[in-house]
C-alpha cells in the first residue's frame, strides 16, 4: 500500500527553461550536473554517484559549510521514462534527516514554447518546516539548473 501524501508537507515547483526536454531531463541523470547544482553557498556536494536506471540508485555526501558536518542521502530509482518523467525514493542515512521517513521526488517534463517545463513535486517531509527549507534548496538549484543549460 501507497502512503498518502499530505499536502502540509509536499512541496511542488514548477520551472520552465529555455532547453530542450531531453537535455533538461538527462540534467536528473547526470552525476556532474546533480554534484554542480546541488552545491550552494551554505551546502556542498562532496561525492555523487549515479546508475541511472529503475531499480538503480543515486548517493550523495553533502557537506554543511557552518559546520562541516558531512551527511549522507540515497535514492533508488522507481521510474525513468525518457524523456517525461523520473521518480525516485530518497532517504538521509546520518545528520538531522536521518530519523525522516523515506520520501519521493516526482519530476514531470513537458513541452512549452520556447523550451521545457519541470514539475517537481517532494512528497513525505516530516513537517512544513524541512519541506520550506528544502524548498529553498530546490529553487537554488533550479537556478544553478538554468544558468547550466544556458550556457550549453
Amino acid at each position: 500500500m501507497v502512503a498518502k501524501s499530505d499536502p502540509d508537507t509536499t512541496l511542488e515547483l514548477r520551472r520552465d527553461f529555455e532547453a530542450g526536454r531531453e537535455r533538461v531531463f538527462d540534467s536528473f541523470l547526470d552525476a556532474n550536473v546533480l554534484q554542480t547544482i546541488w552545491s550552494a553557498d551554505t551546502y556542498t556536494i562532496t561525492a555523487m554517484t549515479v546508475d541511472a536506471r529503475v531499480g538503480g540508485s543515486w548517493s550523495l555526501a553533502m557537506r554543511d559549510e557552518a559546520t562541516g558536518a558531512v551527511s549522507h542521502c540515497t535514492a533508488r530509482y522507481l521510474e525513468i521514462n525518457r524523456p517525461t518523467r523520473i521518480v525516485w525514493f530518497t532517504k538521509w542515512l546520518d545528520g538531522p534527516l536521518a530519523n525522516a521517513p523515506e520520501a519521493r521526488v516526482t519530476l514531470e517534463f513537458s513541452l512549452v514554447q520556447g523550451g521545457t517545463r519541470l514539475k517537481l513535486t517532494h512528497e513525505f517531509f516530516p513537517d512544513s518546516q524541512t519541506r520550506d527549507h528544502h524548498r529553498a534548496g530546490w529553487t537554488s538549484g533550479l537556478d544553478q539548473l538554468a544558468r547550466l543549460l544556458e550556457a550549453d
